[in-house]
């Protein structure tokens, strides 16, 4: 999930500083000193504690210094504290990245190929990583050691349904992710709507099967204050989650988008862009409130209502049927209502893309519509830059972690990762990764795509749709018009400016 602006090695300030306490989860411990010391920078607010914990009692075991630092969900300066902490006296040992932008071998040169480390157990490890899921530059490297495969989409909770709807819940959970007629999954939203405003009792049609309203609200029904359960005021939710959509429409994956010169791919991505914006608005127009429908406006994009843990909260006390996240919720859901967990679901996000709009051979309408984007979004790195001894610590560090009983219930029930290496594995309490496993393993899915996008192209466009469309109730054709040119101008200025 990416949530970082991405900002040059160069740009150290004083704000970056200043703000390096305020806008993360720091913390240091241990005995070591010198060289023995462990130092782990990691990008992934919602692993923040229990990597913490984790850390401390591997520093505690080892007579090692131990240090954690965490960004925070929503970090938008993430690369700009990461570079700040690089050049400081302690820098990371290990450190977190999805993309070779910044911290890679053309720009930086801080990712240790692991066929390169002394350690034979790393080595396996990085050796079980699919080819598909290898964060890799030009030559066959290695770079790290995956997360988690995550993956996004309407985020459901079968209860709901059930109480919406009668007769067989997962016969419409399975229609409903098959379905490919956009006509028809705009018809269901309607009717959802008009029930939940209204209590309009129809029968609607959802991948050729005929689902009618219970007759009167009841249960969890009674709750809903719309369909979308939104975060206004976060922009990566509605610009990287949306991008990625079109962007997968002409370019088959995270390196095809970083490696593209000019306009090479975004000039033919025209008409799946105003797709996209049409599919936003189209979601946008049935917002969830704690306390009632929502429409877009100045108040929608305020930090307070409209923050990521406002939708969460909003979602577990099902005031909207769907919200649009991956299986990285799992820790806050822990947080608010453990229960909701073993009762979700996962439907594919539905757009109007045509196959005509999409350029990427074996790619078509009916499989954007059918499945997810499913990806490594963060990957444990070792950072070459620091001493040899401390690289050692930092590879038997990720060992242990992948190798040892505590490491992997860190992994598997606190941080509630899928594991790479083990796809097959239903017993982590993360019930949201089953159905993320269940897209992969069908295959195919879509990839990343906004983590190849050039320079800040995801904040710049992201901020241009929170202030100019996120705070508009209405969008016009000429709306559309505008964030095509706007996106396609933005991408390739920063291509520009990147020298390609």
């Amino acid at each position: 999930m990416k949530k970082w602006q991405k900002l040059g090695l160069g740009l150290v300030t004083v704000t970056a500083v200043a703000t390096l306490a305020g806008c993360g989860n720091a913390s240091s411990k241990g005995s070591g000193s010198g060289d023995d010391f462990l130092y782990v920078f990691n990008g992934k607010g919602e692993i923040a504690d229990p990597l913490k914990k984790v850390v401390e009692e591997y520093g505690k075991e080892h007579n090692i210094k131990v240090k954690t630092y965490t960004l925070s969900v929503g970090t938008t300066n993430g690369n700009e504290v990461q570079t700040t902490e690089f050049n400081s006296k302690t820098p990371p040992t290990i450190f977190s990245s999805g993309t070779l932008t910044n911290w890679g071998p053309d720009s930086g040169d801080y990712m240790q190929d692991i066929n390169k480390v002394d350690n034979s157990k790393l080595k396996k490890l990085a050796d079980e990583v699919p080819e598909a899921q290898r964060l890799t530059a030009k030559n066959g490297e290695n770079f790290g050691i995956p997360y988690n495969i995550e993956g996004y989409g309407y985020q459901v909770d079968k209860n709901v349904l059930k109480d919406l709807f009668e007769g067989d819940t997962d016969a419409l959970v399975a229609d409903l992710k098959a379905e490919t007629n956009y006509e028809s999954w705009q018809a269901f939203v309607k009717a959802v709507d008009a029930y939940i405003k209204n209590g309009t009792v129809s029968t609607v049609t959802v991948n050729g099967h005929p689902y009618t309203f219970a007759s009167e609200k009841k249960g969890l029904a009674k709750e809903l204050n719309g369909v979308f359960v939104e975060s206004g005021a976060e922009l990566w939710t509605y610009q990287n989650h949306w991008v990625s959509f079109p962007l997968n429409a002409v370019f088959k994956n995270v390196s095809e988008a970083y490696y593209a010169k000019k306009d090479e791919g975004i000039k033919d991505a025209k008409a799946a862009l105003k797709a996209e914006i049409k599919g936003l608005d189209f979601e946008y127009s049935y917002i969830a409130g704690k306390n009632g429908p929502v429409k877009r406006g100045p108040d929608f994009i305020d930090s307070a209502t409209g923050s990521y843990d406002a939708s969460l909260a909003n979602f577990v006390a099902h005031k909207g049927l769907f919200l649009k996240q991956g299986n990285w919720i799992y820790p806050n859901l822990l947080k608010l209502d453990k229960s909701i967990i073993n009762t979700m679901d996962l439907i594919p996000v539905k757009w109007p893309v045509q196959d005509g709009d999409i350029k990427v051979a074996g790619r078509d309408a009916k499989l954007f519509n059918t499945t997810i984007p499913a990806f490594v979004p963060n990957y444990f790195i070792i950072n070459k830059q620091v001493s040899k001894k401390q690289q050692k610590i930092a590879a038997d560090f990720i060992v242990w972690l992948y190798t040892s009983e505590r490491g992997k219930k860190f992994l598997k029930d606190e941080a509630g990762f899928i594991m790479y290496n083990d796809l097959k594995d239903t017993t982590s309490p993360n019930k949201l990764n089953n159905a993320i496993a269940s897209y992969v393993a069908a295959g195919p899915t879509l990839a990343n795509t906004f983590d190849g996008t050039p320079g800040s192209f995801n904040d710049t466009i992201g901020d241009y749709l929170k202030k100019n469309y996120m705070t508009k109730e209405t969008w016009t054709d000429k709306d559309y018009d505008n964030y095509v040119n706007k996106s396609v101008k933005t991408w390739v200025d920063f291509k520009e400016q990147s020298g390609q």
